[in-house]
């Protein structure tokens, strides 16, 4: 009768050397960050709009050597329109794991208030010394809807993660441009559009507990040809602009997710 404990202590010494040697390895020495997870995070973000608005050569616009609209007018059209804003995001994801591997997929609204400006004038035109122009010319953007598949590492209760994909944002430009020539002409052109653009992140997470996590990360936002049109300034039907632009986004946030 005694020796049958020994055997049943032997047997459930075995069963559970055996349970343990058959785990999943994420299991015995990584953290889980299998499943959905939603969050919150803030940030802030440098953004900035490259416009490659210029003048076209229709009759309105000229280039006589050795004064040129062209070489004058676009190089300010063209300057960098940026600055910083404040962020926020909300974050749902679902992540696959296996081993220290980690796949899965995350969405995430950001929301700023990028609303800037650069003006010029007044400027005597090369091509006409007895006249000025002015311009001015806006871009304003509030949101950022992203879809990005990631894939990430895990060491201990750290999660290093990257992650790419689409992007949908609406951006609104505007060029005002007036001058003094032949009596004065003004123009005031908008273009608002939701453009498609590419998203790309890299993170650091780490788990408190229950299922709570904190991450930092970068996420770049790129959108090409944010505007387009052929305005004019004259009044003769003839295009005197070709609007242009992209826009590049590089934001900073911390955010804190719960896995269920």
């Amino acid at each position: 009768m005694r020796g049958k404990p020994k055997f049943s202590h032997g047997l459930a010494g075995a069963l559970l050397l055996g349970t343990t040697l058959c785990a999943p390895a994420w299991a015995q020495d990584v953290s889980d960050w299998r499943g959905i997870y939603m969050g919150v995070g803030v940030g802030g973000a440098y953004s900035a709009a490259q416009p490659d608005t210029r003048v076209l050569i229709n009759g309105y616009f000229t280039d006589p050597l050795p004064a040129s609209d062209t070489a004058q007018v676009n190089p300010i059209l063209q300057r960098v329109i940026d600055g910083w804003d404040v962020t926020g995001s909300a974050i749902v994801g679902y992540n696959f794991q296996r081993g220290h591997f980690v796949y899965g997929v995350e969405a995430d609204l950001t929301l700023m208030n990028f609303q800037e400006s650069r003006s010029a004038g007044p400027i005597v035109y090369d091509t006409s010394p007895t006249n000025t122009f002015r311009t001015k010319t806006t871009v304003n953007s509030n949101y950022t809807v992203s879809l990005r598949p990631s894939v990430g590492y895990v060491t201990g209760k750290f999660l290093l993660a990257v992650s790419a994909g689409p992007a949908v944002s609406t951006f609104k430009t505007t060029l005002d441009y007036n001058d003094t020539f032949g009596g004065g002409n003004s123009l005031r052109y908008e273009d608002t559009s939701t453009r498609l653009g590419f998203s790309a992140s890299a993170g650091v997470g780490y788990q408190i507990s229950d299922g709570w996590s904190v991450r930092g990360d970068y996420v770049l936002n790129y959108f090409p040809n944010i505007a387009s049109g052929n305005p004019n300034l004259a009044g003769d039907g003839r295009s005197d602009f070709d609007i242009g632009s992209d826009f590049q986004s590089h934001n900073l946030r911390l955010a804190i997710l719960k896995s269920f």
